[in-house]
C-alpha cells in the first residue's frame, strides 16, 4: 500500500481498474461521438424537410435508437468521473472516514442495482429475439438491438462500480474525489 494515500496505486489491481476505466472511457467517447452523429442527423433531416421538402424515414428512429445507445454506453463513464447527479447534504455533513464508508455503500448499491437491471435486460433481449419482435415503423428495427445497449451499459457499469470497490478495499481510501456539489 502506497504511503500518500494519494499517490496512485501500484500492483496488480490498479492495472485492472486503469484497465476497466478504458473501456468505460471507450465506451464513453463512443456514445459521446452517438451523440454528435445525432445532431448531425438532424440537421440532414431538417434541410431535407424544409429546404428540399423531402422529409426522410429514418432519422427520427434511428436518431432515438442512438439516443439510447449513447446514452448506456456513457453510463460508466459518468461513475468513472464522478459525474451523476448527487445529493449532498448529509455527505457535506460527514467526515473523511464516514464519506469513505458512504461512498462505499454507494457503489455497492450501484453494483446491485446494475446487476439487476443487465439480468432483466437480458431476459427481456432474449424474449424479443425469441418471439422476433419488430418496430412497428417503415425500418423494422429488431427490437432487442433497443436492449442491447441497456445490458452492454448495466454490465460496464457494474464493472466500473465492482473495480471501485476494490481500489477502496485495497487502498483504504478513495482514490479520486468523491460525489461532491460542482459549481456551475
Amino acid at each position: 500500500m502506497p504511503t500518500d494515500p494519494h499517490s496512485p496505486p501500484t500492483g496488480p489491481h490498479p492495472r485492472l481498474l486503469r484497465l476497466c476505466e478504458r473501456v468505460s472511457h471507450t465506451a464513453g467517447e463512443i456514445g459521446s461521438w452517438i451523440y454528435f452523429i445525432i445532431g448531425v442527423c438532424v440537421v440532414y433531416e431538417v434541410v431535407s424537410r424544409y429546404v428540399f421538402n423531402s422529409p426522410t424515414h429514418w432519422v427520427e428512429e434511428m436518431s432515438r435508437l442512438g439516443m439510447v445507445w449513447g446514452t448506456f454506453l456513457i453510463l460508466a463513464t459518468c461513475l468513472s468521473r464522478r459525474q451523476l447527479i448527487t445529493i449532498t447534504i448529509v455527505s457535506q455533513a460527514l467526515g473523511p472516514r464516514a464519506r469513505f464508508m458512504q461512498e462505499l455503500v454507494i457503489f455497492v448499491l450501484f453494483t446491485l442495482l446494475a446487476g439487476v437491471i443487465a439480468w432483466y435486460g437480458i431476459e427481456s433481449m432474449i424474449q424479443t429475439i425469441s418471439v422476433n419482435r419488430r418496430t412497428n415503423t417503415t425500418l423494422s428495427l429488431p427490437y432487442w438491438i433497443f436492449y442491447l445497449p441497456i445490458v452492454l451499459g448495466f454490465v460496464l457499469f457494474l464493472l466500473q462500480a465492482l473495480a471501485e470497490i476494490g481500489a477502496m478495499l485495497l487502498t483504504g481510501h478513495r482514490l479520486k474525489p468523491g460525489f461532491g456539489q460542482e459549481e456551475i
